[in-house]
């Protein structure tokens, strides 16, 4: 086999694109495979091919002109050019000439169509010469579906406005990139289990238990913990509690053994003041309290601007004195210091730390789609996620639906490739990203990041990762590597 080939230049006058184009010519004879598509000038096109390799766009058929007939001192001009909806693109031409003017052409030099790239085929009686075409230009965002069409010059004339043009596009392909994205499906929650928690702040008269409702600030902090729980009250539809947990603390002042009453006493008193306001049962209750919140004493010091601060850490640090021991040294050591701190420390440090746990039941899919702007946080993940297959994927409510997931659970894997695959829906990369991060190696998330890297024009980065979710098995990955690498019979 005998194969000639020609490498191209070709400017577009109205883009000034410079197209560089590859045609080869096999001057041997090939079997026809494919359906053929006739032209005016008898010529037929078969094994059309426009496809799409990372920044380019490869054209490639086969034209048997051995049906074309061409007098021996005349020419035919085979114009192929790919068009959209609101542009196009001249590819190089075919000029297939007869004897005569194949010697003529070799003598004086250039083609009819000086101002074009354009390769001479002679046509020689009997001969059976099928032509290799292949051509490439650069790919720009949105070409979107291109059509192969063909104008003729059936007289050779070099004249443009008598051209014979195709009533009929030979072909067509989408060439923009659609990638196809794996989304993962969440585990189902057994039992959907939340908490609300809180801090109170309560004032007890010195050295008492017992609760006054009305005392100082204890309206505003009984009221906290009465709001908390009528969050999960008011819907017994939706909501169950299963328990109310609740830590007393106590400041380092005074004797351990008074502290250790004190903070387990007002905890039982606020125990005792929820069940008189709601007629819970005591089973429901889970009680612990913490005698001196030296933990709490030490994270205000820490971040304090005491001149004696690092003294008095060291203090609080020591395991080889006792409470009382510890207290009366702080107390004698650090008289300024200390006398600051009771003023502005230790009533922060008595308080109550309340948490009310509770299950939801599960909805189904017309519940969650309008708990989704209402009460989220009512959802399960998998619950949001048949949300999302109601909706196009890449619509606006298809995203929405993901990113309230990830908002959700913001440390779940699953949601934030699932996430990260409805922005890529929308062709935002760089945010995609930014949730992949979180997201532990897998072959959705491989497929995911190499998607982002190909709407960056990062191929290189991108094929290795396609490659290893290829791999594995993820169809979706052996799809979109196609953009990176033609199959070897391509």
């Amino acid at each position: 086999m005998k194969t000639i080939r020609h490498i191209l230049h070709f400017n577009h006058t109205a883009a000034s694109l410079r197209l560089a184009c590859l045609v080869t010519l096999c001057l041997a004879a090939i079997l026809s495979a494919g359906a053929q598509q006739r032209l005016q000038s008898g010529a037929r096109a078969a094994d059309i091919c426009i496809d799409r390799l990372r920044d380019s766009v490869l054209v490639s058929l086969r034209l048997d002109i051995d049906s074309l007939s061409v007098r021996s001192n005349r020419a035919v001009v085979l114009m192929p050019y790919l068009k959209n909806n609101s542009r196009e693109w001249l590819l190089p031409s075919v000029e297939v000439v007869g004897r005569k003017h194949a010697l003529y052409a070799e003598r004086n030099g250039g083609s009819i169509y000086a101002d074009a790239d354009t390769r001479i085929v002679t046509k020689q009686k009997g001969d059976n010469l099928p032509v290799e075409y292949r051509a490439v230009l650069p790919y720009t965002d949105g070409m979107g579906t291109l059509q192969l069409c063909f104008r003729e010059d059936l007289c050779g004339c070099g004249e443009r406005d008598r051209l014979a043009e195709t009533h009929q596009p030979l072909a067509q392909a989408d060439v923009d990139f659609h990638p196809v994205l794996a989304y993962l499906a969440p585990k189902a929650e057994a039992v959907k289990a939340r908490c609300l928690s809180g801090e109170a702040y309560l004032d007890f008269p010195v050295n008492r238990t017992e609760i006054h409702p009305d005392y100082r600030r204890n309206p505003a902090e009984l009221g906290k913990i009465r709001a908390t729980i009528d969050t999960v009250r008011r819907n017994p539809k939706d909501y169950r509690i299963t328990r109310i947990s609740l830590r007393g603390y106590a400041s380092p002042e005074g004797t351990y053994a008074l502290n250790t009453r004190l903070s387990s006493g007002r905890t039982e008193a606020v125990r005792r003041y929820l069940v008189d306001c709601y007629d819970f049962a005591d089973t429901l209750f889970a009680l612990s309290h913490e005698p001196e919140n030296w933990a709490g004493l030490r994270r205000y010091v820490e971040q304090s601007g005491l001149r004696d601060k690092n003294d008095i850490l060291a203090l609080i640090d020591r395991t080889d004195l006792q409470p009382d021991a510890k207290e009366l040294e702080l107390r004698t050591r650090h008289p300024q210091s200390y006398r600051l701190l009771l003023q502005e420390c230790y009533p922060g440090l008595r308080r109550t730390d309340y948490r009310v746990d509770y299950v939801i039941r599960g909805f189904d899919v017309e519940e969650a789609k309008a708990l989704v702007r209402t009460r989220p946080q009512d959802l399960s993940l998998q619950e949001l996620f048949l949300v999302a297959q109601t909706y196009r994927p890449g619509s606006a409510d298809f995203k929405q639906v993901f990113d309230v997931a990830v908002r959700m659970y913001p440390a779940d894997p699953v949601a934030n490739l699932n996430a990260a695959n409805a922005l890529l829906e929308q062709r935002l990369p760089e945010q995609a990203l930014r949730y992949l991060d979180l997201v532990p190696a897998c072959p959705e998330a491989q497929n995911a990041r190499a998607v982002a890297l190909i709407l960056l024009r990062r191929y290189d980065e991108a094929l290795p990762l396609l490659q290893a979710a290829s791999s594995a098995g993820l169809q979706a990955a052996k799809t979109n590597i196609r953009i990176l690498q033609l199959n070897d019979n391509q």
